[in-house]
């Protein structure tokens, strides 16, 4: 029944937060094929219990049901916190296995961090020494093709059969829709919680539903939201039935929205792990990387005085034993650097004579 119907899956979702215990259930509830379609129902059933304890509140003002409703609500506020620290710890778990898991810390190795600068400043030369490099070495040309934006990667992730997620006719007419148009999909999908547009959930669409989702909450969130004193419930003594109805309606889609919104992010950061560990699983990913160590090196053969002005800017942050003791932003400095070396890197070098033309 839950796999049918999202309405059972919240009810019972419910009800296990609320203190039902069965055996076997929360294998049922929050299981790794499971999980992200019971916090989705979390989501739901704990807006659902503040949006019916608001109107309680509006109409009859404060009572036992209110109460009752205010407690449902904490509870399942809590087991909405406890699944998604689950589905974190699983996911660090799955990523620290495969050695896809970045340092925690930022390194604190000057001779490093000033690499890792020099080629983001000189991206386009590095992404060409990188491609030489490993082609030299016998790295497919597919493989060696710099990705350029997130669109680029997961057209690569599909083609390489790393995603199965065919680009049916739908997809192309909804990526090709204009913004009023894919507004109207976005919203007629978040009045339902059966039958949605599964379409939103392809991994070519799913930003674009990420970013109109943003706008469409934040446009709602000034009618929508009212005094936090009450959770929300803004402050009028005797609203009309007009009044109400429209104002919980609101509150109906702006949840919604939120509950989407929430679906989508946890969809992208799924995208994002299966990607990275695919990558890490194709044989050319450890020559792809040992080509950009080559080519970081080669880049600091080639343009010695810029890496010297990097090492420079950093040096008043290291330590004693050699080692950066940033406690700034790094990318305050990083932007500061930059500037400078754009000055540096565009000024002729000594005894150099323009070319007549």
């Amino acid at each position: 029944m839950i796999s049918i119907s999202f309405v059972d899956r919240a009810r019972l979702v419910t009800a296990h937060a609320c203190g039902v215990r069965r055996n076997g259930l929360d294998g049922l509830l929050y299981g790794p094929d499971r999980i992200l379609q019971s916090i989705d129902a979390l989501h739901y059933a704990h807006h659902d219990r503040q949006i019916r304890r608001e109107m309680r509140l509006l109409t009859t003002g404060p009572d036992e049901e209110c109460a009752v409703l205010a407690e449902q609500q904490r509870q399942i506020q809590q087991q909405l916190r406890a699944a998604r620290g689950l589905v974190k710890r699983r996911r660090i778990a799955d990523l620290r296995a495969a050695g896809a898991l970045l340092p925690a810390r930022p390194t604190d190795d000057p001779r490093q961090v000033a690499r890792a600068w020099l080629g983001r400043f000189l991206s386009e030369e590095k992404e060409l020494l990188v491609r030489s490099i490993a082609m030299a070495a016998g790295v497919p040309p597919a493989a060696c093709t710099h990705i350029g934006s997130i669109r680029e990667k997961i057209a690569k992730g599909i083609d390489n059969g790393w995603l199965t997620a065919p680009v049916s006719t739908l997809v192309e007419q909804t990526l090709s829709l204009d913004d009023a148009a894919f507004r109207r999909v976005l919203l007629k999908d978040a009045g339902m919680q059966n039958g949605r547009d599964d379409v939103l959930c392809h991994p070519l669409v799913l930003n674009r539903w990420r970013d109109q989702l943003h706008a469409e909450i934040g446009d709602l969130k000034p009618s929508a939201q009212g005094r936090p004193g009450l959770g929300g419930v803004p402050a009028h003594s005797r609203p009309s039935t007009t009044w109400l109805r429209q104002f919980h309606d609101r509150r109906r889609l702006f949840t919604a929205l939120l509950q989407r919104r929430e679906e989508c992010t946890m969809l992208i950061t799924q995208l994002n792990d299966v990607l990275t560990l695919a990558e890490q699983r194709d044989p050319s990913y450890r020559r792809l990387k040992d080509a950009a160590d080559l080519a970081y090196d080669e880049l600091v053969r080639r343009h010695p005085v810029l890496y010297r002005h990097i090492r420079a800017a950093l040096q008043p942050y290291e330590n004693r034993h050699g080692r950066l003791s940033l406690h700034g932003s790094r990318s305050d400095l990083r932007r500061q650097v930059f500037t400078e070396l754009t000055h540096l890197h565009a000024a002729p070098s000594p005894g150099h004579v323009p070319q007549a033309r």
